[in-house]
């Protein structure tokens, strides 16, 4: 199913909160061994990144080793707390990761043909349109209620992540 909308090498890009945000209003979860097969098996898979906020507990770093034994290139930094003057706010908690994944991205052209990437962020816009105008095909892949519109109109292709859950759903 994938194979109709990628051509050649293909590269995968995870944002990984926005992909979790994401099945988790699906009420599913992400079995990335599946999901990796399932790029290996279908496409010319020439890479996969996962690009994650890292919290430094033994739970995250087993998940973290059998991600990249699997194959993933793992991009992490510590999460990011900025405490609020006004208490009532709480402290803000960030771990954006679109400059990361736009400039790997773009570094990275050369090496596929098709982006593939699981994001619905707006801020993408810029680079899908860039990497379109230099003859790539990009992919992304968001759930309904995560994806802007700006990314469904610059892509080549948009494809409801409910699609993908027969393949890479982590069963209970």
């Amino acid at each position: 199913m994938i194979q109709k909308y990628v051509k050649g090498r293909i590269y995968v890009f995870i944002d990984a909160a926005n992909l979790e945000n994401s099945v988790k209003s699906l009420d599913w979860w992400i079995d990335y061994r599946k999901l990796y097969k399932f790029f290996k098996t279908k496409t010319k898979l020439a890479g996969v990144r996962h690009y994650c906020v890292r919290h430094n507990d033994e739970r995250q770093d087993k998940f973290f080793t059998v991600l990249k034994r699997q194959g993933f290139k793992l991009i992490t930094k510590p999460l990011k707390i900025i405490t609020e003057t006004d208490k009532s706010k709480g402290d803000l908690r960030k771990a954006n990761f679109d400059v990361e994944i736009a400039l790997d991205a773009y570094l990275l052209k050369d090496s596929y043909d098709t982006m593939v990437l699981f994001s619905g962020d707006s801020d993408f816009d810029y680079l899908i349109k860039r990497l379109r105008m230099e003859g790539k095909r990009v992919v992304v892949i968001s759930a309904k209620y995560h994806i802007s519109r700006e990314l469904i109109d610059s892509c080549n292709k948009y494809l409801d992540l409910k699609k993908l859950k027969p393949y890479i759903e982590r069963l209970k």
